[in-house]
């Protein structure tokens, strides 16, 4: 596979780039309180990647029982999907920098560690060429981010039921999206591993078994801080 600079290299910098314009003109256009124009600004990135989510759920669902963890050929349009997720993130490392040197805003530490199994489960698939369904699948949970940013949008308008609502849909994203979505893809990678269909792809299964507990286990935590605030019902 040709790792060139049009194959790899060239969206992911021009994904990046453009992910970090969206910060740039949130900030300066729309909020200029730094905390909520990031949520804002990954409020928009978000419903970019749940749609990109969405698309490689339909174009990959004949490998459910794979976990969506196959080869994939050459000029899968999925490879380019998941470069524009990385220029998501590498544009959050970004904008987070800019916050702690700019703004002495510290970088959560829960969201690094997200960030950071991101950028290692994404950059083990696109050297592999395996798992780009699987990785661009878990967009779907970032309608999580999308909560967030209604709920900086509330906070701008000093409407406290908008940020309320928003809370309280953030708790059922969590616990009715992306926790089964989660434990779903791990148990799908459980029983391909040991039904032994992994056609050679045992490390492939390995990071995406590990990166799936890391989801988990973030989840949990996040579950737990939003039931500080607020209840389901």
């Amino acid at each position: 596979m040709d790792f060139g600079w049009s194959d790899t290299f060239g969206p992911a910098l021009g994904s990046t780039a453009i992910f970090v314009a969206i910060h740039v003109v949130v900030i300066t256009r729309v909020e200029p309180v730094y905390g909520r124009a990031f949520k804002l600004s990954r409020g928009g990135a978000a419903l970019i990647l749940t749609i990109l989510g969405a698309a490689a759920l339909i174009g990959s669902l004949e490998h459910w029982r794979e976990a969506f963890l196959y080869r994939h050929p050459e000029g899968d349009w999925m490879r380019t999907g998941l470069l524009v997720v990385y220029g998501h993130l590498l544009a959050d490392f970004i904008w987070m920098a800019v916050g702690k040197l700019k703004y002495g805003i510290t970088p959560r530490k829960d969201l690094l560690i997200h960030h950071g199994l991101g950028v290692l489960g994404f950059g083990a698939a696109l050297a592999l060429g395996i798992g780009y369904a699987c990785g661009l699948l878990t967009m779907i949970a970032e309608l999580l981010p999308l909560t967030t940013a209604v709920n900086a949008w509330g906070k701008r308008i000093a409407a406290v039921r908008v940020t309320q609502a928003a809370d309280r849909a953030r708790l059922h994203v969590i616990a009715w999206l992306r926790l089964p979505l989660w434990i779903g893809l791990l148990v799908l990678v459980v029983l391909a591993t040991f039904e032994g269909d992994v056609d050679g792809m045992f490390l492939a299964y390995l990071l995406a078994g590990g990166g799936l507990i890391g989801l988990i286990s973030l989840d949990v935590y996040w579950m737990g801080k939003c039931r500080e605030r607020v209840d389901f019902y």
